[in-house]
């Protein structure tokens, strides 16, 4: 008896194959690439996620041998604010805008004044002050730049959700995603018809059910299932955003302790038994939880993670071929490269906002840059300024947390960046003795999940 997980990544889709006991069995990866028509803009393709989510589940099936009756049941998660439309059959009306897109900012002093002048209170209903990467800024913005798409809307789904829609012929929309779309009334976990109203935006874009991410979408379709090498009527669980599943899957679900994330983004992750809300405008985003009766909030970096991948990209471009003919990974030549650089690097500092910044700043035009250069800075010092860099954004929201009177004991890592003993070191030292020196917090400790330590 095997399970199936999705997860709908920036940089590609993961499909794993787990037995009874938890085991990963097999495992799928198909890579995928961010379109960046304009500074600001970010797009991916849902028909491309469509056909790279499909090569994953055979990759893995096919990898781990396994018998596709065997599989009992699929569940997601995925990247979280990305806008899929869809027109009155189903079909995708554009590139989906996803999460690290900042095209919106006007239409967040619009959807501000709007608010002030109806007098309508939007942080005590979406426990969010609103950002450019959420759905009802994205959609007036659609509504002011491309009005013949904005017309033929009928259906709006996120990512994950539209994944599950392929899979079944089922819409659904699941409270963790919709808490960042700004039209939810995260409280009490449904959708807020005063926003969508005030916004003069159409109730029936969203789906009719808005799910926990227990519940079930539905059953895989026979079509899918034999393309697949699956069975049909396999039942679809909705899951949760990627922050949320990989929250219950570090066990963040006490007050007490937190994540740090690195991936295409990195993100600090913390429990709450309310919805939290920070008054003081630092982009600290307020989510339901992946449990009926808990809540989260989550400080997002956009493009930290993102930061080593152009490296990877540009300054090292002409060494990535060679290192796929060897099977070897050049992100471990990058991070060799950088631990040859001492602490600090030479003065060297990097900010990782190449597509701005979200949490504590909220600056959409923010932009990446080295400074502190000096003749003596070397290849070593910027593969370690960038690491650094990363590691110092995400303590920038560790601090905001604190600031709320959130006492934190133990921050556990995790992500592709906690692949790495250098990042981990890196993350270590920042988190741990910079919050020494600030708080009494003299127990606190970092944590390698357990997905990691394999």
């Amino acid at each position: 008896m095997y399970w199936l997980g999705i997860d709908l990544g920036t940089s590609g889709i993961k499909a794993v194959v787990i037995d009874e006991t938890g085991k990963v069995v097999s495992m799928g990866y198909a890579e995928q690439n961010v379109i960046t028509p304009k500074p600001g803009f970010a797009e991916q393709s849902p028909e491309i996620w469509w056909e790279v989510c499909g090569r994953a589940i055979q990759m893995a099936v096919l990898k781990g041998n396994v018998d596709g009756s065997e599989i009992k049941a699929i569940g997601f998660s995925g990247q979280m604010q990305g806008i899929v439309m869809l027109d009155s059959d189903g079909n995708v009306l554009r590139n989906c805008i996803i999460w690290m897109d900042q095209r919106a900012a006007n239409e967040v002093k619009d959807i501000e004044k709007t608010a002030f002048r109806t007098g309508i209170n939007t942080l005590d209903i979406t426990a969010n002050e609103c950002l450019p990467t959420f759905w009802a800024p994205k959609l007036l913005w659609m509504k002011k730049h491309e009005p013949e798409i904005y017309e033929r809307i009928d259906k709006i789904l996120f990512p994950k959700d539209y994944l599950a829609f392929r899979m079944t012929g089922e819409m659904a929309a699941e409270v963790g995603d919709a808490s960042l779309s700004f039209l939810l009334d995260v409280p009490n976990r449904k959708w807020s018809w005063d926003i969508f109203d005030m916004l003069d935006i159409p109730r029936t874009f969203v789906p009719d059910r808005l799910l926990e991410s227990t519940e079930i979408v539905g059953e895989l379709r026979r079509d899918v299932a034999r393309e697949w090498g699956l069975e049909a009527g396999i039942p679809v669980i909705i899951g949760s955003g990627d922050q949320i599943a990989n929250g219950i899957g570090t066990g963040i679900i006490r007050e007490d302790v937190m994540g740090a994330s690195i991936g295409t983004s990195a993100v600090v992750f913390g429990c709450s038994g309310k919805p939290f809300i920070d008054n003081n405008k630092r982009a600290i985003q307020s989510l339901c939880h992946g449990t009926s009766d808990l809540w989260c909030y989550l400080g997002l970096s956009l493009t930290a993670g993102a930061s080593l991948k152009w490296m990877r990209d540009v300054i090292f471009k002409d060494k990535k071929p060679e290192f796929e003919r060897q099977g070897k990974e050049i992100y471990d030549y990058i991070t060799h490269i950088a631990s040859k650089a001492e602490t600090g690097s030479g003065g060297v500092l990097f900010l990782p906002y190449f597509n701005g910044d979200s949490a504590p700043n909220n600056d959409p035009d923010a932009r990446a840059c080295f400074f502190g250069l000096s003749l003596s800075s070397s290849m070593p010092e910027l593969c370690r300024s960038v690491m650094e860099g990363v590691a110092f954004s995400l303590r920038e929201t560790i601090e905001v947390c604190r600031q709320t009177g959130k006492t934190i004991d133990t921050i556990r890592v995790s992500g592709g960046g906690a692949r790495s003993r250098l990042w981990r070191q890196i993350q270590a030292d920042i988190f741990l003795l910079w919050l020494k020196a600030v708080t009494p917090l003299f127990g606190l400790r970092t944590e390698l999940s357990q997905s990691e330590k394999m």
